[in-house]
């Protein structure tokens, strides 16, 4: 996996953390939301999975974002620490 993508899913941890923390939720309310397992969540933070297309929405309506706003919010962060 090159550098980039890398930091791709670095930045997309980082925007599942800081959205689900600003909402005051733990990785299980998360799950329980998203529907997504908690160890996943936990790894997605970490920047150690990748995710499908799939888990991506879900984890959105989980973080009650728009797909495409929370897809945005990981530009967002490239952008920013490129």
């Amino acid at each position: 996996m090159s550098q980039k993508h890398n930091h791709l899913y670095k930045c997309l941890g980082e925007v599942i953390s800081s959205r689900r923390k600003q909402l005051g939720m733990s990785q299980k309310d998360l799950s329980e939301k998203s529907g997504v397992d908690r160890v996943f969540i936990s790894n997605l933070e970490q920047g150690k999975r990748k995710p499908s297309f799939g888990a991506i929405h879900d984890i959105a309506q989980g973080l009650r974002l728009k797909y495409s706003r929370f897809v945005g919010k990981c530009e967002q962060c490239v952008e920013e620490s490129a």
